[in-house]
């Protein structure tokens, strides 16, 4: 049986007299859809959430009746539909950050030859509001609104890289992470120093950690404020990112792309000692 969902969202916080229960079970079968299961039957969206069988039936009529499913063409299983689609656009078309994104992600594409994306944390996991696309692996899906567990990705490193300390903690814990290809970094300790690394050094360069044949390179975004609210990426197969061209040209373009949708946002860098010719004026 597949295993229940976590962070289900219809899990009550405690003596919250104001919880509609109805209303956070309904909210979470949308979320039991994702990109491995696009299709779910009554029965496995049960197994998904933990419930009884019976369960969602109420709630999967109540969201057909509604327009946020739909039946596949044998009737039995259901899938999301562009009214479920709605809701997310809908936050996203009101963000400033995917607006100014956009066109830098594009540019940065065409500059470096490889994918670019924008990602934002969410609840520990990573959550991709844009991107600019070529082609990768099949089994590379992303699209605006997948999610990644943080640790997995250059931009959820880089940004783990810049969380205060016990919010990382909280992410990490202090148990082997979980290995994405042979590769993958999973001792927590060296972990953490990469992040550190990647902190000091203003971005992060994943070589086929999450991907084998794939390196990705990673730099945060600041706000007004100078805290970190997303990151950008390139991501390309390892013949197209050589590990020297990645250090001489793509670190140095995606370094540029974060900086220049961080003044967007307003953030201004802090300004260099001038040079020592120019004091005492």
């Amino acid at each position: 049986m597949p295993q229940a969902l976590a962070g289900d969202p219809a899990d009550p916080p405690e003596k919250d007299p104001y919880w509609v229960d109805a209303l956070a079970q309904g909210l979470a079968v949308l979320h039991a859809f994702d990109d491995t299961h696009p299709s779910l039957t009554a029965t496995e969206i049960a197994a998904r959430l933990g419930w009884g069988r019976s369960k969602p039936y109420r709630f999967v009529h109540t969201l057909e009746r509604l327009g946020y499913l739909a039946r596949d063409n044998t009737g039995r299983s259901y899938r999301l539909t562009t009214r479920a689609m709605h809701l997310g656009f809908t936050y996203l078309i009101r963000q400033p950050l995917v607006e100014l994104a956009q066109p830098i992600l594009d540019q940065l594409r065409q500059a470096v030859g490889a994918s670019t994306h924008l990602a934002v944390l969410e609840n520990d996991e990573l959550v991709f509001l844009a991107l600019s696309r070529t082609t990768l692996p099949t089994g590379i899906n992303i699209h605006v609104g997948s999610r990644m567990p943080a640790y997995a990705s250059s931009i959820g490193r880089v940004l783990l890289a810049y969380l205060p300390e016990d919010a990382r903690e909280r992410v990490l814990g202090d148990q082997p992470l979980p290995a994405m290809t042979p590769k993958s970094t999973v001792d927590p300790r060296e972990f953490r120093s990469k992040l550190e690394a990647a902190r000091r050094a203003g971005y992060i360069f994943n070589d086929e950690e999450y991907h084998l044949g794939i390196r990705s390179i990673a730099a945060p975004v600041f706000d007004a404020e100078g805290q970190v609210v997303a990151g950008i990426n390139a991501t390309a197969l390892t013949t197209v990112f050589s590990e020297e061209r990645g250090r001489a040209d793509v670190i140095p373009a995606v370094m540029q792309a974060a900086a220049d949708l961080s003044a967007g946002l307003g953030h201004l860098p802090p300004r260099q000692a001038l040079p020592a010719a120019l004091r005492g004026a």
